[in-house]
């Protein structure tokens, strides 16, 4: 459908996605029925199995993975990525952008996107899709509102002053690039992971178990849930999709002064914990 903006048509419109985690069994109907309309559809390759199971849905497909080149500067291949759909709207085609998990958690590229089209006067929009953490919440069992939970890029983490609350969850995510301020490096760096771990070390001990977490990319393998001490996390395998949980160290206190304000008895707060 045409986007009107005042006296012009634009032809051409964009959807970003969320194909979900586990390939196939998280994709929802509404998604696949958008992968199916679409003229073209861009994705990223980050197994090889999912160009085949999108070539099954829509076989105008377009891989981004072209645009990551070796030592250059992710933000450079972002931009590569936002001007190739941009085109792609900009000649009135229904794109679709089907993204890994959710297509706007820890992806800056489509967020832009949007922003940018919308701008030009085009129609852009993001739809839901299952993210990592939902995965991570089933996978181990964490009700994050049960007992509170924090969430942190792990470079950002380490970049800024963040406090911990070690009475709840703390969940870092791409630990495996933790510390990288170039936007270039995918792997770990182990200096910086050591960093990490001694940082980390200001609000629990060393002895501290705390899990590494990747979810399943198809429905016949089985996610990683590895225990093991803080103090260790720099011998640790990391992979780009591996996420750190720090379960937590503590109790939560209660806060009398407040409870006293509210006129709750710290008997029944004590039930609710």
């Amino acid at each position: 459908m045409p986007e009107l903006n005042g006296n012009n048509i634009k032809y051409g419109r964009l959807i970003c996605l969320g194909l979900g985690i586990t390939l196939g069994s998280q994709l929802t109907e509404l998604a696949r029925n958008q992968l199916v309309a679409a003229d073209i559809v861009f994705f990223h390759s980050n197994t090889h199995y999912l160009a085949k199971f999108l070539q099954q849905i829509n076989a105008n497909l377009v891989d981004l993975q072209q645009f990551y080149q070796d030592g250059q500067p992710r933000s450079l291949s972002y931009q590569a990525m936002i001007d190739a759909v941009i085109n792609a709207v900009q000649a009135g085609k229904n794109v679709v952008w089907a993204c890994y998990g959710h297509p706007g958690v820890a992806s800056w590229p489509p967020h832009e996107t949007i922003r940018q089209l919308k701008i030009l006067g085009y129609s852009a929009k993001m739809e839901a899709g299952i993210a990592a953490d939902a995965c991570l919440y089933a996978d181990l069992g964490i009700d994050p509102i049960a007992e509170g939970c924090q969430q942190f890029e792990a470079s950002q983490f380490l970049f800024y002053q963040r406090t911990l609350d070690v009475s709840g969850y703390v969940i870092l995510w791409q630990v495996a690039i933790a510390g990288d301020f170039s936007l270039c490096n995918l792997n770990a760096n182990s200096h910086y992971i050591a960093v990490l771990a001694q940082h980390l070390q200001r609000w629990y001990p060393a002895e501290h178990q705390v899990i590494l977490y990747e979810a399943a990319d198809l429905p016949i393998w089985q996610h990683r849930a590895e225990t093991l001490p803080l103090s260790q996390l720099v011998q640790a395998k990391l992979n780009q999709i591996t996420t750190l949980v720090i379960p937590p160290l503590q109790k939560k206190q209660i806060n009398i002064q407040m409870l006293d304000l509210l006129g709750v008895p710290s008997e029944h707060a004590l039930r609710q914990q």
